[in-house]
């Protein structure tokens, strides 16, 4: 059993359909983020296993799933019950990733390698996030356990690996290993997993604040006395950024409890590089905003004039590039270079669009053009 095909199987073209007429997509961007989104959610569903409470917290959801609700999905999607579905969906993503910035970084991960707006894509996983675990739990017999849901996604972990996208780096949102991890014993180890690579080196930026948050309560948990505590470390970098991740496991009395937390430093070397990226995934949002906008000729009409407002952001961002030191200079083309690439997604679909390459052409053409120079 292949639970990633299996899955995949159950999405049919009318399923397909009924999910893009929900979240506002062509045919093509449906398939396409689905295809990413499907295994990114069993990436990290299989990381929450390998966790005694995270297998823990997967069992039980699954358990108040009503399976039965799978049997029709394009009729489940498609009729009035579609928006009980996504409320579900919302909150078990919310339930089991907590929601804030960890569940905000896997959406904009997913959403940059699919070309979507991370509004799109976090509504999608809303709708898919009760049919992927459903499906898993239909491969019990009986209630899933903490020890049943870690096993099942051990023995599918190379399965579920293959299954994701060429390009798609989930970095630590979704590692996904052979063998449930086991809590180092007073002391703990570093190591350092392969890199999650570009352009998802800007993500975790955006949890800076809640990181010093998490730190300040580790040191506050040092400061306590607890019978027993074992950490596990672990060393990630990611471009200019590296991201060391502590699972406390402390243990007061019968209690166990279970925190994992996360601290980002940047490479002083590139934090001009960085700045200067922040600003590109403006520019790029607002082109891919703007692009999404696009389903006939009238649309691309409207969409001129917002277009060349981007411009002067456009002329902005090469004139600031021009000016990094030279060793950052790599990293930001690399950057770019990667979020061009997922642009020309959404061009290529808009431009088959009849009439629409005739119109947007001499706007976008020179803008990517000017985009790839940079990436070079």
């Amino acid at each position: 059993m292949n639970i990633a095909d299996l899955i995949s199987s159950q999405l049919t073209p009318d399923v397909l359909g009924k999910l893009g007429g929900l979240i506002g997509a062509n045919e093509s961007q449906t398939k396409t983020a689905t295809g990413a989104a499907v295994p990114a959610l069993l990436s990290v569903f299989s990381k929450l296993a390998s966790t005694n409470s995270g297998a823990d917290q997967l069992a039980k959801s699954m358990g108040g799933l009503d399976l039965g609700m799978l049997g029709n999905l394009a009729g489940l999607l498609g009729g009035n019950q579609a928006s009980s579905v996504g409320n579900l969906g919302g909150s078990l993503l919310t339930s089991l990733l907590g929601g804030g910035n960890n569940l905000s970084g896997l959406v904009g991960t997913i959403a940059q390698f699919a070309g979507m707006q991370p509004g799109i894509m976090k509504t999608l996983l809303t709708y898919l996030a009760p049919i992927v675990l459903g499906m898993v739990a239909k491969q019990f017999t009986g209630k899933p356990d903490a020890a049943s849901v870690s096993r099942l996604f051990s023995e599918q972990s190379g399965n579920i690996r293959n299954a994701l996208p060429k390009g798609l780096s989930l970095g630590d949102f979704g590692s996904v290993s052979g063998r449930p991890s086991e809590p180092a014993r007073h002391g703990g180890h570093s190591h350092e997993p392969q890199s999650a690579g570009l352009p998802g080196w800007l993500l975790p930026l955006l949890a800076l604040g809640a990181l010093g948050l998490g730190w300040y309560l580790w040191n506050q948990n040092k400061a306590n006395k607890v019978e027993d505590v074992a950490v596990v470390e672990t060393v990630r970098k990611a471009g200019p950024v590296t991201v060391r991740e502590d699972e406390i496991i402390e243990k007061k009395g019968k209690d166990v409890v279970d925190t994992v937390v996360d601290s980002i430093s940047i490479d002083p070397k590139f934090l001009e590089a960085v700045r200067v990226g922040k600003n590109a995934t403006e520019l790029f949002s607002g082109l891919g905003s703007v692009l999404k906008g696009v389903t006939n000729e009238e649309s691309a009409k409207l969409a001129i004039p917002e277009l060349e407002k981007l411009s002067p952001m456009l002329t902005s961002l090469e004139d600031e590039a021009g000016k990094l030191p030279e060793e950052e200079k790599p990293v930001f083309a690399e950057f770019i270079g990667k979020n061009v690439g997922l642009l020309s997604k959404v061009i290529d679909t808009v431009m088959a669009i009849p009439g629409v390459k005739d119109l947007l052409g001499p706007v976008v053409g020179p803008m990517v053009e000017t985009l790839k120079k940079m990436s070079k």
